[in-house]
């Protein structure tokens, strides 16, 4: 009776814990083996969540994904490859966001370095409207991943120009390619598409 009472206490503070953290997994990967967890210590659209990937199966994690704010999870994202190899994740807040690649070495999921600069989109402005502009900001966002291995993604920016009172958003497609190092490279850029709000 008496030791198993130690044993019922360390039980309720486990229950206890749980109670107060409230756990989601999404985004399972197309083998089933891996996804992403996201814990939410505390309510609020102000409360910063942890995201990780993890195993499935043993709750283990592969990978330390950091924070987000809970009012930005929608514009959470995660894009698998589909031998569940590689893995695109990108999270945006007010003004900007962050995107990153990670590649499964056996063990666990390895952050894969961007290249220096990542394409921009050059936003076309009306006659007459580049001159004083506010940056609203912008962000890298991943799409798809191709069956050549490579990366599609976006890179957004948006500007409202104070001369015609217009809000311009430019948005570029790019594609990432990977070397045999692993290390990822700018392979295709396509054109600007410019669209304009009154």
């Amino acid at each position: 009776m008496f030791r198993t009472f130690p044993s019922l206490v360390a039980l309720c503070w486990a229950a206890v814990g749980l109670a107060e953290d409230h756990f989601s997994i999404k985004y399972p990967s197309p083998s089933g083996r891996f996804a992403m967890r996201i814990t939410e210590p505390a309510e609020g659209e102000n409360a910063e969540v942890k995201i990780e990937l993890i195993e499935k199966t043993s709750g283990k994690v592969t990978a330390d994904l950091g924070t987000a704010y809970a009012r930005h999870l929608s514009e959470t994202v995660l894009v698998w490859s589909a031998d569940s190899k590689w893995v695109a994740y990108a999270t945006r807040g007010e003004r900007e966001g962050e995107t990153s690649v990670y590649f499964w070495n056996g063990l666990a999921f390895d952050q894969i370095p961007f290249p220096d600069d990542l394409p921009a989109p050059e936003i076309k402005f009306r006659k007459g409207a580049s001159g004083d502009v506010k940056n609203y900001g912008g962000a890298v966002k991943p799409f798809r991943w191709l069956k050549s291995g490579e990366l599609e993604l976006s890179s957004d920016s948006i500007m409202m120009s104070r001369e015609d009172g217009a809000t311009y958003t430019g948005v570029v497609v790019f594609t990432l390619g990977f070397d045999s190092q692993h290390r990822a490279f700018v392979r295709k850029v396509g054109k600007t598409k410019t669209t304009v709000e009154e």
